[in-house]
């Protein structure tokens, strides 16, 4: 069986990776447009930010293995068209040489690309975007030179925070746009976009919310100002981190799409073509949560359904039952974790949902250290199942946020939560457990309702 993977990313080498383990008979075909890939983009703040001596260190370990062991990897090749009925690949590589490939199952792993703002004078110099390991390897250059001071980041998600918190320790003067009232507003609700906001403005972070950026200015074909609804501001250089959309121009006209673009796939990973399947940014999830399809572009999305799209070509498909969004972000030494949906995302998906939530000193008794542990757990106003939850503390609770994941994921209801079973040992674990003394306080709003 012959298998070619479109995108030699998270999603893409994920796949690769369990068809190669398999040592079934499937030759591959592996093809990304990128001079270097395997490269694991969540290092780029770490790289902005002197944190790593060099951004070798975020290059996956196994990729001279997988080039080493699929039949055809092709490097710096743009896939310029697809021809769906006779299952062929129109190639082109840096040479501008055309080839075509034929394939029996077809992977899309085409990733996703950076929004641009459209508005006048984007195509100024200085304004950077920062997606793949070059924009990151450029951006990091100019960051050397003493003149650059002031930079403005546009958008106010997690990638706009991490670079914002990057930047301000290179010693620059950081200002962060977010047209929103709220920064990180898709994965936390406000109270806890507010403790994030402060943080940043305690060390320093100019933060500018529910401000739009009109047009820019420049001088000598150069970005030198950022103009919006509110002011103006100098800036020697522009970051634009104004969210993702899906590349799936190829199957533009073959393949059903989601509202946002996406392919829209079943809980295989196969597309309205039997023959191909999409994977990570450029595919839908269907959400335990929301119970229906949504986006999710994150690493771990990515991996979970490379891995079940090459199970489904292997034929051993998997009884997926759809996933959960988990996020998390670091900023300084104040660590947030979300998952699931917001009571804002719950009312866009018309969603009767409650929230119980708590702010609490926890003492770890063996660190002898307090921590402010702030909870929320989200959860469906009929039948209670758990639909989200946020947390925010200066400790990791990574732990904490992955038990939610998997309730929401296991169809679980705040009462289970309750009644949950848990265990004390003062080396590992707090004496009374945060969520479950949380669950608790949702019998008042039980018996309220």
């Amino acid at each position: 069986m012959k298998v070619a993977i479109i995108g030699a990313n998270h999603a893409g080498l994920a796949t690769t990776r369990q068809l190669l383990q398999s040592k079934k008979d499937v030759e591959i075909t592996l093809i990304d447009r990128r001079k270097q890939v395997g490269y694991i983009s969540g290092g780029t703040p770490l790289l902005l930010g002197n944190k790593i001596r060099t951004y070798k260190e975020f290059f996956y370990s196994d990729l001279d293995e997988i080039k080493e062991n699929v039949a055809h990897f092709y490097e710096s090749s743009e896939v310029i068209g697809i021809d769906f009925k006779e299952k062929k690949i129109l190639l082109k590589d840096q040479l501008h040489k055309k080839s075509t490939l034929k394939y029996d199952k077809l992977v899309l792993a085409t990733g996703s690309r950076q929004q641009r703002l459209g508005i006048e004078n984007s195509e100024l110099a200085g304004i950077q975007l920062l997606k793949d390991l070059d924009d990151a390897l450029f951006l990091n250059q100019k960051l050397d030179n003493l003149s650059v001071k002031n930079i403005a980041i546009i958008g106010g998600g997690y990638l706009g925070v991490e670079v914002a918190e990057a930047l301000s320790l290179r010693n620059k003067n950081v200002r962060l746009f977010e047209i929103q009232p709220e920064i990180l507003n898709s994965h936390y609700d406000k109270s806890f976009s507010e403790i994030a906001q402060q943080h940043l403005a305690e060390h320093g972070i100019e933060l500018h919310l529910d401000e739009e950026v009109t047009r820019f200015e420049g001088s000598g074909g150069k970005v030198t100002a950022v103009v919006t609804t509110q002011g103006y501001y100098r800036a020697d250089i522009v970051v634009l981190a104004t969210g993702f959309i899906p590349n799936t121009d190829l199957g533009r006209f073959h393949l059903d799409h989601y509202t946002n673009g996406a392919y829209l796939v079943d809980k295989q990973q196969r597309t309205s073509d039997p023959d191909v399947y999409a994977v990570g940014d450029c595919a839908t999830f269907y959400s335990c949560a929301t119970e229906d399809q949504r986006s999710d572009f994150s690493v771990a999305n990515a991996l979970r359904s490379g891995y079940i799209a090459a199970q489904s070509i292997l034929e051993k498909p998997l009884p997926a039952t759809g996933s959960v969004t988990i996020s998390a972000i670091k900023i300084f030494d104040l660590n947030l974790f979300s998952t699931g949906i917001t009571i804002k995302s719950a009312h866009l998906y018309n969603i009767e949902a409650e929230y119980v939530e708590s702010s609490k000193v926890t003492l770890l008794s063996t660190l002898g250290k307090k921590d402010e542990i702030k909870l929320r757990i989200i959860y469906h106003k009929k039948d209670r199942r758990i639909l989200g939850g946020q947390i925010c503390a200066h400790s990791d609770l990574t732990e904490m946020i992955l038990r939610l994941a998997l309730a929401i994921q296991n169809k679980m209801t705040i009462d289970d939560l309750k009644y949950s079973r848990t265990f004390f040992y003062p080396y590992f674990t707090y004496l009374s457990d945060p969520l479950i003394d949380l669950a608790k306080t949702s019998d008042s709003k039980k018996e309220h309702n």
